[in-house]
C-alpha cells in the first residue's frame, strides 16, 4: 500500500509540476499567438563612402519568450551592442549606392513568459535643470498645486502629466511654446519633474496587434526604489499594458545614419497560431528544467514515434487488469489482448476482428486435426505457425485481386501472436470445454478492441507521452489492484439469485 501511494504521489507530482510550473499544455490542440515584428530601415546611400546605420532593437524581457531574432541585410556587417539600457544594432558596409533597405525581425510569444524576477535598478534623484526667467516662474506656478495634491512620487508624476495636458493653462502654453505634440509635452513633463528632483525616462513601445504599419507609442517611466513604474504622458494612466513591448528608452531617435540620408524606419506586426507544445520546447525555462531536458521530446523523431506506441502499453495492460479483476472478463491472459490490440494498429479494428476470427477459427480446426496425429508440442506449434503464414498470404492475395487494399495489411499481423492464441484456445478447449474457449476468445477480442481504442486515442497518447509521470500513477493503481479480493461484476450477476433468498 505504501509503495503504491509513493509511486502515485511521485507520478502525480511530476505531472502537476509540468502543467502548473513549466506551463506545459495538457492538450495538443492548444495554440498560442506568436507575434512577428518587422522593422524596415530605408535610406539613400551617398555613394563611394562607408555607410553605418544604427538602430535600437528591443532589450531582453522576461515577460516574453523570444523564438527568433534575425537581421536581414545583404553585404552588410551586423553587430549588436549594449548602449545604456538599450540594445543597438549597427549595420556597416564599405561601399553602397542608391536606395538601401535593411530588415530586423523578432518573434515573440507570451506563453512561458513570466513576471520580472531580476533585480531592477534605476536613478532616484535628478539635478535641477537651469531654468531662468518666465520659464522658471511658470514651472514653479505649476508645481505648487501639484505638491499639494500628491502623496508620493507616483501620484506626483500622474498629477504633473494631467497638469501639462491642460492646454488651456497659460503656464503650460508658455512652456510648450506653441508645440502641443506628445514629444514636446513629454519633454515639459520631464523638465517639471526634474525641478522636483524626480527622474523620468522616455520609453517607446509597440502594441502587439496585427497591423501593417505602426508608429511607436511614447510612455514615461520612473524608478520608485524597487521597480519601474510606467505612465502614459497623454492621460497620466499608470501601468504599462500587457500588450505593449518596450522597443527603446530615451529621447534619442530610433535610428541614425552615417554615409547616407533620409533614413526612415517603419514597423509592422503580424501574428500566427503555433502549437503550445512546440513553444514549450523552445522555452528557456523548459529547456533548463531537468525534468524536460530528459523528456521523450529530446529523442529523434523516428524514436519518438516508436515510444508513442510503447508508452501506451501500460495503459492497455491497466485496462485489461480492470476488466479481468473488476468486471470479470475471461481472456487469454493479461498481455495477449494488449498484443492483439497492437496488431489492430496495422489492420484497423473491423478488419482486425475479421482477420482474427477467420484465422483463429481455421487455425483451431487445423489444431484439432493435428491432435489426432499425436504430435509433440513443438512440432504441432511449428505446423500451426506454417499454416497461419499460408492463410495470411492467401488472404492478402485474394484481397489484392478483389481490390481490398486493407487486406494486404494482414501480412503485418503478428503471426506468432496468432499461433499462440490458437494453441492456448485449443488447450482451453480440451481442459474446460468449448464454451469456456469460446468465452475466452470473445473476451480477448472485446478487450483487445477496447484497449486498441484507448491506446490510439490521440489526446490520451499526447498526454501520456508528454507527461510520462502518469506511468507511475498507473503502476500504483496496478499494485493496489493486486490486493483486491472482492467480487467481480459478473459474479454479482451470477449469484444474484442467492442474494434474493436472503
Amino acid at each position: 500500500m505504501l509503495l503504491a501511494l509513493t509511486l502515485m504521489t511521485i507520478g502525480a507530482g511530476a505531472t502537476f509540476y509540468q502543467i502548473y510550473v513549466l506551463n506545459i499544455p495538457v492538450s495538443e490542440s492548444v495554440t498560442d499567438p506568436v507575434w512577428v515584428i518587422d522593422a524596415r530601415v530605408q535610406f539613400r546611400a551617398s555613394g563611394n563612402v562607408p555607410v553605418k546605420v544604427q538602430m535600437f532593437v528591443p532589450p531582453g524581457s522576461e515577460r516574453y519568450l523570444v523564438l527568433n531574432e534575425s537581421f536581414i541585410s545583404q553585404n552588410y556587417g551586423v553587430n549588436v551592442n549594449r548602449v545604456g539600457p538599450n540594445r543597438q544594432v549597427t549595420w556597416s558596409v564599405r561601399r553602397a549606392q542608391g536606395d538601401q533597405t535593411l530588415y530586423y525581425r523578432k518573434m515573440l510569444s507570451r506563453r512561458f513568459g513570466g513576471e520580472q524576477t531580476t533585480v531592477e535598478t534605476g536613478p532616484q534623484f535628478r539635478a535641477r535643470p537651469p531654468l531662468e526667467g518666465v520659464e522658471r516662474a511658470a514651472a514653479e506656478a505649476l508645481l505648487a498645486p501639484i505638491r499639494q495634491h500628491s502623496a508620493d512620487v507616483d501620484t506626483f508624476i500622474s498629477e504633473t502629466i494631467q497638469r501639462v495636458n491642460n492646454l488651456q493653462d497659460e503656464n503650460v502654453g508658455l512652456l510648450l511654446a506653441n508645440d502641443t505634440s506628445i514629444d514636446k509635452r513629454a519633454r515639459v513633463i520631464e523638465t517639471l519633474l526634474a525641478v522636483a528632483h524626480i527622474p523620468v525616462e522616455q520609453v517607446h513601445t509597440l502594441r502587439l496587434a496585427a497591423t501593417p504599419s505602426q508608429t511607436p507609442e511614447l510612455w514615461l517611466r520612473s524608478f520608485n526604489g524597487t521597480h519601474w513604474t510606467y505612465f502614459n504622458p497623454a492621460t497620466g494612466d499608470q501601468g504599462l499594458p500587457d500588450d505593449r513591448i518596450v522597443w527603446w528608452i530615451g529621447a534619442t531617435p530610433v535610428s541614425s545614419i552615417e554615409g547616407g540620408s533620409r533614413p526612415n524606419v517603419t514597423f509592422s506586426i503580424t501574428s500566427s497560431e503555433v502549437s503550445a507544445i512546440q513553444l514549450a520546447q523552445d522555452s528557456q525555462i523548459v529547456r533548463d528544467s531537468a525534468m524536460l531536458s530528459f523528456s521523450l521530446y529530446d529523442m529523434p523523431v523516428a524514436t519518438q514515434e516508436v515510444f508513442s506506441v510503447m508508452i501506451m502499453i501500460p495503459l492497455g495492460v491497466l485496462l485489461i487488469l480492470l476488466l479481468r479483476n473488476l468486471v470479470g472478463f475471461l481472456t487469454l491472459g493479461t498481455f495477449t489482448p494488449v498484443l492483439v490490440a497492437l496488431a489492430f494498429r496495422e489492420t484497423e479494428v473491423l478488419w482486425g476482428i475479421v482477420l482474427f476470427t477467420v484465422i483463429t477459427t481455421m487455425g483451431l480446426s487445423l489444431r484439432s486435426y493435428l491432435e489426432h496425429l499425436r504430435l509433440q508440442l513443438l512440432s504441432r506449434l511449428s505446423v500451426v505457425l506454417t499454416f497461419v503464414v499460408i492463410l495470411m498470404a492467401l488472404i492478402s492475395l485474394f484481397g489484392h485481386k478483389l481490390g481490398w487494399e486493407r487486406g494486404l495489411s494482414v501480412a503485418l499481423f503478428p503471426m506468432v501472436i496468432l499461433t499462440m492464441v490458437i494453441e492456448r484456445l485449443s488447450i482451453l478447449w480440451e481442459e474446460r470445454g468449448a464454451t469456456n474457449a469460446f468465452k475466452a476468445a470473445i473476451g480477448t477480442l472485446v478487450a483487445a478492441t477496447l484497449a486498441h481504442l484507448l491506446m490510439t486515442w490521440p489526446p490520451l497518447v499526447y498526454f501520456c507521452f508528454t507527461f510520462p509521470g502518469v506511468l507511475l500513477v498507473m503502476a500504483g493503481i496496478m499494485l493496489l489492484m493486486g490486493h483486491y479480493r472482492g467480487y467481480r461484476l459478473t459474479e454479482l450477476l451470477r449469484f444474484r439469485a442467492l442474494a434474493g433468498k436472503h
